[in-house]
């Protein structure tokens, strides 16, 4: 079973001095971390939404919250048991939050759901992350206009795959503090505005936002344009 791992930051997180390199190392080895990258902070992000015939490009995050997603990691475990074991020792367990989601199989074609990395090196700039938003007006995003977008985005460059996943109902909250493990229902922050799926988007960034606002559920939700955080120097 696939779970992405949402890194998040916690201002009542703790300090540790704990290595994300050596735990990135001991998970690829044992081959249950697939790949992962750090994001760009969430003051660089835009959000786009479509409602009605208009476009919303805003600067900043879906919501003004504490908690924010620093980096994801997918991964392949047994169960949820192993994915609670692998996020529990992350360090951000103990200096942040981390938030296990189930992968939901996509069904669009060949190449869809491929994630475009090897190892820690993305070949798509940008990370999408589609929120839904209870105060969109109702729409269900139709499977073949999804598939047209996707089939549009290999088309163009633009699509490097993606990640749908199961509902927030499903998310598992992963902590520690003061040295006890605290794993809880739910996502890494408490908002209506819940992930539902990820994307891959290589271009500059208005090519990117322009791809996302063509989305279908950039009409019933939300989209965050997130860069990915390759230079470390």
């Amino acid at each position: 079973m696939k779970y992405v791992l949402f890194v998040a930051t916690d201002p009542a997180g703790e300090p540790t001095d704990a290595n994300p390199q050596a735990w990135v190392e001991k998970w690829n080895g044992s081959g249950v971390r697939v790949e992962g990258m750090p994001l760009r902070p969430a003051a660089e992000t835009r959000t786009v939404r479509v409602r009605g015939d208009r476009l919303l490009v805003t600067d900043g995050p879906f919501a003004e919250t504490a908690e924010w997603i620093a980096g994801y990691d997918l991964i392949e475990a047994a169960d949820l048991d192993e994915a609670i074991e692998v996020a529990a020792s992350h360090p951000m367990a103990t200096a942040g939050r981390i938030e296990i989601r189930p992968v939901e199989p996509l069904g669009f074609g060949p190449g869809t759901g491929a994630v475009p990395h090897e190892g820690d090196a993305p070949a798509s700039r940008f990370l999408g992350i589609f929120r839904t938003d209870p105060s969109a007006p109702p729409c269900t995003p139709e499977p073949a206009a999804v598939a047209e977008w996707v089939a549009e985005g290999l088309d163009s460059g633009r699509y490097l795959g993606g990640l749908a996943l199961r509902p927030v109902e499903d998310a598992t909250l992963v902590r520690r503090r003061a040295g006890e493990l605290l794993i809880t229902d739910g996502p890494y922050t408490d908002v209506p505005q819940w992930v539902s799926g990820i994307v891959f988007v290589d271009g500059d960034r208005q090519e990117v936002v322009d791809y996302l606002a063509r989305s279908p559920m950039a009409r019933s939700g939300a989209a965050e344009v997130r860069e990915f955080w390759r230079d470390f120097s």
